[in-house]
């Protein structure tokens, strides 16, 4: 199986310009998710999973188009509900319905009751966001080991860190805006080989 980990493309919320916990992409950002298939021009995916947030779904629908694919939003894979961040607490999250009608080429992953909040509550610690994230990992990804899919999963700093030591422990491939990891797993869902990708990302490289 070949799995592709990215964080979401430089949001306004990352460079100081606000626009709240569900913010938009910067116009780098914008910038940076168009480059994203460059790397994909010669690999034809099985499957795009994503975070709901609308940074991270703006970040994987340059990609969902090029390569004809819908995108399957995993709640797993949101943000991290840190404690010290009260706005996640009091914003008014979108409902799932909401989000599909915004973005008609997503839709929730099959097991997400539509009636029901998709977010984390508020507070959590990493222990808890590492929990989630091996969740997403058992339930969809674990088919694919030992076959020669090529999946792709969106999400956050803290998510996609989560990811990378799930599947690889000890992995330290720093978290950068946009940037692609590649992991080759085994049928057990041991990694073989890991690479870093960012020339795509040219001169816009950011933590």
């Amino acid at each position: 199986m070949h799995l592709y980990v990215i964080r979401h493309a430089q949001s306004t919320m990352n460079i100081g310009q606000g626009g709240g916990p569900n913010c938009s992409l910067s116009e780098v950002g914008q910038w940076q998710a168009e480059q994203i298939p460059s790397f994909f021009k010669e690999i034809q995916l099985n499957a795009i999973f994503c975070s709901p947030l609308r940074r991270v779904i703006q970040t994987a629908t340059p990609l969902a188009k090029a390569q004809g694919l819908g995108i399957v939003l995993i709640p797993e894979m949101s943000e991290i509900f840190n404690e010290e961040w009260k706005d996640y607490r009091d914003y008014d999250w979108e409902a799932c319905q909401q989000i599909v009608e915004e973005f008609p080429h997503a839709q929730f992953v099959e097991y997400q009751d539509m009636e029901r909040k998709w977010w984390p509550t508020w507070p959590e610690n990493h222990a808890i966001v590492r929990k989630r994230v091996q969740k997403f990992v058992d339930a969809k990804l674990t088919d694919y080991y030992g076959t020669d899919a090529h999946i792709a999963v969106f999400g956050h700093g803290q998510t996609t860190a989560d990811m990378k030591q799930i599947v690889n422990p000890g992995d330290i491939h720093p978290v950068y805006n946009a940037a692609i990891v590649h992991y080759v797993l085994d049928s057990q869902g041991q990694c073989e080989r890991v690479s870093l990708h960012k020339d795509h990302l040219g001169q816009h490289v950011y933590e």
